[in-house]
């Protein structure tokens, strides 16, 4: 049976349901004190939820009512959480901004899902995101807090609210599909052995397939589905690497990024390239930094953001050239 989702508009206090027991065993708070060894103060401040139910007092509940004590410390926990989350709800109300500061494709694209009247809500949006606030999305994504094998800040690019979008949408469908943790200098074996056979699928997958106007991978909205995309990864899957395609944002229009995500090298692409070499010669790029980087940074391509060591990216970028030239591309 599927579970349905139960939205409480309101949850009582167990207070509450201890005074309409109490009526119903005809007592009143006084008698209840008495019985539980309580000042006639500590039993009003239960009634009128001024104070907690603790593992004591549902122990004596339990003696005086014969309902169980876990019974009591569940309703109170349920009522802490009702008050919690509305107490959340309550401050993020006036951040609706920051909501407003994301591309609305994450919605369009179901990235992000809203319930039906519910359009407002932060909660969406900080969950995609796996983060509690929007004060906590700052301190990861644009604090220097972006948890790769050094941090990096989002703050100086364009548009760090989808350039943001975009990163967690991979860590999202890398999370979909578990890859096995990897070792540096075994994965950098394998791709040298299998460099070759990489740069010759390059070779025969030069052109696009003749009804795609542009290199479309995986989107509802695709007519064509490229299968040198597939094929690329289920070779760089065999290596240890992931390699993952996701739409970019015109306001951060990212051709490609490469980390390591949970000791799994990660190259991930944007699925809409109006040029098959294009394509190539950034994939080419990441995998320089797979070969000869190792886990210690983090790159984006196609974007204005400061790189820690330039020298790195002009040597990935001799590398793809060499590999392109290879595959017969003209550079």
């Amino acid at each position: 049976m599927n579970e349905k989702k139960i939205e409480l508009w309101h949850v009582p206090s167990p207070g509450m349901e201890l005074a309409e027991k109490l009526e119903e065993m005809g007592l009143d708070a006084n008698d209840l004190a008495a019985r539980m060894g309580y000042t006639p103060k500590a039993v009003n401040d239960i009634l009128q939820a001024n104070c907690r139910i603790t593992p004591d007092s549902a122990i004596a509940l339990e003696m005086v009512t014969e309902i169980p004590a876990i019974y009591w410390l569940r309703r109170q926990m349920s009522y802490d959480e009702f008050i919690s989350r509305e107490r959340i709800k309550a401050s993020l109300s006036d951040q609706s901004l920051w909501k407003k500061s994301f591309p609305s494709e994450v919605v369009v694209r179901e990235w992000v899902r809203y319930d039906k009247g519910d359009e407002k809500s932060l909660i969406p949006l900080l969950k995609f995101f796996a983060v509690a606030s929007p004060q906590a999305w700052d301190r990861y994504y644009k604090d220097a807090r972006l948890k790769v094998a050094f941090r990096i800040s989002l703050a100086e690019v364009k548009d760090p609210y989808a350039a943001s979008a975009w990163i967690r949408r991979g860590e999202i469908l890398a999370d979909r599909d578990p890859m096995e943790k990897q070792e540096q200098i075994p994965v950098r074996k394998c791709l040298k052995a299998a460099l070759p056979e990489i740069i010759a699928f390059a070779a025969a997958n030069k052109a696009l397939p003749k009804r795609a106007k542009n290199i479309t991978y995986t989107t509802p909205e695709a007519d064509v589905v490229d299968d040198c995309m597939t094929g690329l990864q289920e070779i760089c899957r065999k290596i240890g690497i992931r390699v993952l395609f996701v739409q970019n944002f015109k306001s951060a229009p990212i051709h490609g990024m490469y980390r390591w995500y949970k000791d799994v090298p990660l190259i991930q692409l944007h699925d809409r390239f109006e040029k098959r070499a294009t394509m190539w010669f950034t994939f080419f790029h990441e995998l320089a930094h797979v070969l000869y980087h190792g886990k210690k940074g983090i790159c984006l391509q196609n974007i204005e953001i400061t790189h820690n060591h330039p020298e790195k990216e002009d040597e990935a970028n001799c590398f793809a050239q060499k590999c392109m030239l290879e595959a017969g591309f003209e550079v």
